[in-house]
This record gives structure tokens, sequence and C-alpha cells, in this order.
């Protein structure tokens, strides 16, 4: 029997290659490599199954291919887990890639990467893959029948971008670092695209703990706010730190000026995460930062340290836009960046962007500063 593993809601741009997998796009009507005309025929009719949001099947998506076989060759259990695994880090690299407050940039949710496998064969029926609490079970349904619609936000992503450069760096970290160390990233970033479906159904407080989770898994931190936010503010360390008794933002609970404001943040981002984590839906905990700031500053930093850490590790070399978010976070941190600027010249305007191009021009004007072939134009033109 015929197998064959997609991600109906993942309008990749291009093929990827993730360790063992690859990961395909798909366009309806467009030619399957490796596929004779019956056996695309049948892909079609198979991926006619998965709607859009008015009820039209889907005109792109995304196959995984195995070990470079054909895209519907059969996978034994061992091979479906890696391709489970595997696709986790692309997934992980997609919400990295995105742009925040920017109307029509790079931007995508966890479930654009939701991963379907289906057995088939010549019949008019599909075998599909549920999970259960204990396992997992194969249904049959004739193709016919089948209407699956793509989830309310993700509709709107129009297309899905990796981060190359990352992607690349994680499967050379999972092929070489020791089993135990590679089971706390992965179980970090597995969390991390947890708490980034944009799920209306999943609760920020669940998002929350997922996200605290993500951040003391990767950094192999103590399970305290205190120890995770040291680590924290040791691995992403900007050019010019945002000293608490500098802040615009302060609290009583500060009693260190010299702590970096990232610090605080992540203390009482993760402070707060014990009522969540012990089943209270509210606190009453005082906070520096709303829910809304707390989740948004956790979603954009934690692709930052992952980058940090990897950097340490001498894996992974900064591109500027990293060192400029690396810069420009604390800043963030220290604004009520969830309303426009006060001089907003235009909708898309917003207070992260400007912070990041701000600081990618000055890491240029550093790089400038520092290369003695530009010195020599400068000092010749002077």
């Amino acid at each position: 029997m015929s197998m064959m593993a997609f991600m109906p809601w993942c309008r990749i741009d291009k093929t990827y290659e993730v360790g063992e997998i690859q990961i395909v796009p798909f366009e309806r009507h467009e030619p399957i490599d490796g596929l004779d005309d019956t056996a695309q025929c049948r892909v079609n009719t198979i991926l006619a199954s998965y709607k859009t949001i008015v009820g039209k099947p889907v005109d792109r998506a995304a196959f995984v291919r195995y070990g470079g076989r054909l895209l519907i060759d059969g996978l034994n259990d061992k091979e479906q887990e890696a391709i489970y695994e595997l696709v986790t880090l692309a997934c992980f690299c997609g919400l990295a890639r995105r742009e925040y407050y920017e109307q029509g940039g790079h931007y995508c949710n966890s479930e654009c990467f939701s991963l379907y496998i289906q057995k088939f064969d010549e019949a008019d029926s599909v075998s599909l893959r549920t999970r259960r609490r204990d396992g997992h079970t194969w249904d049959v349904w004739p193709i016919a029948d089948i209407a699956i619609t793509i989830p309310a936000h993700c509709q709107p992503v129009r297309e899905v971008n990796l981060d190359e450069a990352l992607l690349k760096e994680l499967v050379a970290h999972r092929a070489q670092s020791a089993d135990e160390e590679w089971a706390r990233w992965q179980n970090a970033i597995s969390c991390f695209n947890q708490a980034n479906t944009d799920g209306e159904n999943v609760r920020y407080q669940v998002e929350w703990v997922l996200l605290c989770s993500a951040f003391e898994h990767i950094l192999g931190a103590e399970s305290n706010a205190r120890d995770v936010a040291e680590k924290f503010a040791e691995a992403v360390a900007p050019s010019s730190p945002v000293l608490a008794g500098n802040a615009e933002r302060r609290s009583d609970r500060w009693t260190d000026a010299n702590k970096p404001i990232r610090y605080e943040w992540m203390k009482e981002f993760y402070r707060i995460r014990g009522d969540f984590a012990h089943g209270r839906l509210q606190t009453n905990q005082p906070s520096v930062w709303n829910s809304h700031e707390h989740l948004v500053l956790a979603a954009i930093t934690f692709p930052v340290l992952v980058r940090c850490l990897l950097n340490k590790k001498g894996w992974y070399e900064f591109t500027d836009n990293d060192l400029a978010q690396i810069d420009a976070f604390e800043k963030l941190a220290d604004e009520q960046f969830l309303k426009p600027p006060s001089n907003q010249k235009s909708s898309l305007d917003w207070v992260w962007p400007r912070l990041v191009q701000d600081a990618k021009s000055e890491v240029l004007r550093r790089k400038a500063r520092n290369d003695p072939e530009i010195q020599r134009l400068w000092s010749g033109s002077s």
C-alpha cells in the first residue's frame, strides 16, 4: 500500500533539505517528480479533500519525502517518527523567520505545519492516521466523502519561508549532540512550537507555561525564576544593555539598578508562570508588562536565544539582522510597543520594525568602523 506524508496548510516557497527528509512544494496540476500520470492523478484526488476556507481544494501545499524515495513510498513507524521530529525543526525555523508588525512580511504559525500521513491504494478510499491517548489508529474513509478544512488562522498565510541557515545548524546539532542534550533542545523547540499555533482555542495561560518551559529547557536552567533569568541575560547580550535603573518601565520589585531589563523581564515572565502552571487562570502578582506584551516578547526572543546559544557553540554565524534583534530587544521591552509610535508615518510603522532597523544601521556602522578598507577610503576622501 502506498503512503503519503504532507502538510496541506503549508504553502512552502521551495524545496528544503531537513536531515533525512525533504520538504517539497506541491502545486495542483503541476508535475510531481518521480510520479507517473496515474499516481499523480491519485495524489491530486487525495489532496482535493483538503479545502480552503471557501471550500475549494488547496492549490499549494508541502510534501515530505523520506530518504530520497518517491513521495508515495511506504514508511515504517521509525521513519514516521523521524519525519515528525524533523518537521518540528522545520516548523521552528518557519516561526523564527517571522516578521512582526509588518503586514505582507514573512509570517506563519505552527499549525501551518500540521502533518498528515495517509495510506492509500487503487480503490476509492484512504486511511487516515489519527492520534489517541493510547497510541494512534488508522481509519478508512471513501475519498469522495472527505472534506478537511484549513484552520481559519492558516488561511491568511500566503507563503511559508524557512530560515535555512538556522535550519542547517539545528540539523547538525541534532546529528552531533549527545542524546541527553539534544532531547533538551528538542523538548524546548517543541514547547515553543506548541505555544505558537495562533489558534483561538488555545488559552494564553497554556502558551505562557509552554514558553517558560521552552526557555527553561533550552537554557538548562533550574525551575526557578532567578536562575532562568540569570542564564537568559547571560546568553542574550546586546552591545548596549538597558539597565533597570535607567529604564522607562519601573517596579518596586527591582532591587538592583544595574541588572539589565532583559533579566527583570524574564524573571517576571517565569515568576507568573507558576500561577498558571498550578491551575490558576488569573494571577494577582504585580507585573510591569501585561499578558499580551509578555507573550510577544517571548515569541520574538526565543529564536534569538537559540541563535545565541548556537553561536556560542561555534555552530552559527550571526547575520546583521540577528545582531540588530539582539540589540533591539531590551529597547522593545522598555517601550509601550503595542501602541503605534506617536509620530507613526504609515500603518506599517510600528515600534519593533523601527527599533530593528535603527539597530541594524548601527550594526553596519560598527562594521564599517572596523573595516580597514573602508577606513582607508574614508581617510583618503578626507
